[in-house]
């Protein structure tokens, strides 16, 4: 029996899918407010948001008060480095760094430079093997196509979940730190395909201006 990797069963639950919609488009909530938009019982809430911690997809914070009693638990989306949980997003960094320098060098492929360029891509492409996506990138266009969407029975029914992984993708740049951003998704844009825009922002120097100097992803020079 093929274990599926962790990601992938985390997100393969729609009622998870549902809660990270909730809290990617309304923000803060408690699990009193995601029962109610979800129908979901409470302590179904608290198991499935706890599963999500656990992946750094949701973060949770005791509210902030001034009144006496116990604070309300708050949860957020992940979706940059204000909701960044350090610790556990840098094991996650090292462990795709690490799969992926493992896979190099089973690759007839020249070596590549760890630029934060390419630290980005290497979370992002190994958040991709692990919910199971099937994809390519035309280095060209900055784009990625997934093919074969392991999530595409849901996504029928609930069109809302490319929204929710559209989300997860950008905010994985944004958490990982660096010139590449997630700017577009194209859902179905061929036969069993999505396309997702990658687009390089030229970082900001002292002067406030653009450093306009070339950088390299993937081998191809982008300004």
């Amino acid at each position: 029996m093929v274990t599926q990797p962790s990601s992938y069963r985390t997100l393969a639950s729609f009622s998870r899918i549902s809660l990270l919609y909730h809290l990617q488009k309304r923000g803060t909530m408690t699990v009193t407010d995601l029962a109610s938009v979800t129908g979901l019982h409470p302590n179904t809430v608290r198991e499935h948001l706890q599963r999500l911690i656990d992946e750094n997809y949701v973060t949770c914070e005791p509210e902030v008060r001034e009144i006496k009693g116990r604070p309300r638990m708050m949860y957020s989306a992940v979706d940059g480095i204000d909701h960044l949980d350090d610790t556990k997003h840098e094991a996650q960094v090292a462990l795709a760094e690490l799969r992926a320098q493992q896979m190099r060098m089973m690759l007839p492929i020249r070596e590549i430079s760890q630029t934060r360029e390419q630290r980005q891509l290497d979370v992002l492409e190994d958040h991709l093997d692990q919910s199971g996506y099937d994809w390519d990138i035309d280095d060209a266009a900055g784009h990625i196509h997934l093919h074969q969407c392991p999530f595409a029975d849901m996504v029928r029914e609930h069109p809302e979940v490319c929204g929710v992984h559209f989300t997860i993708l950008r905010s994985l740049l944004n958490q990982t730190g660096g010139p590449l951003a997630v700017e577009r998704l194209h859902p179905f844009s061929g036969f069993d395909t999505c396309t997702v825009d990658i687009v390089h922002t030229p970082p900001v120097i002292n002067d406030g201006t653009l450093d306009q100097e070339p950088s390299i992803i993937h081998g191809v020079s982008v300004l």
